[in-house]
């Protein structure tokens, strides 16, 4: 589940990239192009959170089962997961202007930051195989 939702967040950004080069080489456009490109960004932004949320849930339930990291780290992951799927949720609402809804999404990617440089230590701190 974690590794399935990696993936599916590397495809959905390559898209949230591709949409934001897109937006910078129009030149003398409609505005109705514009805005369909921006709403296509905001769509794949939101779903990116999604599919970050399914790899944080992924990876911490296996770290937790396997023993790599603590019941604390596990628990942070599914916090921040939780964080990001209600913005993924609400992302229409926060489009459409509503600016406190994203804090959700926010405070889930900073709690992600946290768990992935955590979750980078424990790695690093693993002893090699022999």
């Amino acid at each position: 589940m974690g590794l399935a939702g990696l993936l599916a967040q590397n495809a959905t950004f390559a898209g949230v990239v591709a949409t934001r080069i897109a937006l910078a080489s129009l030149d003398g456009v409609q505005e109705a192009v514009v805005a369909g490109l921006w709403a296509l960004h905001d769509a794949l932004f939101a779903l990116n959170g999604a599919f970050l949320a399914t790899a944080l849930v992924g990876l911490s339930l296996a770290g937790r089962r396997t023993g790599l990291i603590r019941p604390w780290h596990a628990a942070l992951g599914l916090l921040s997961a939780a964080l990001l799927f209600t913005s993924g949720v609400l992302a229409p609402v926060v489009v459409d202007g509503a600016p406190t809804a994203g804090l959700a999404g926010l405070l889930g990617w900073l709690l992600w930051v946290v768990w992935v440089t955590a979750y980078g230590v424990v790695l690093l701190r693993r002893p090699a195989p022999a």
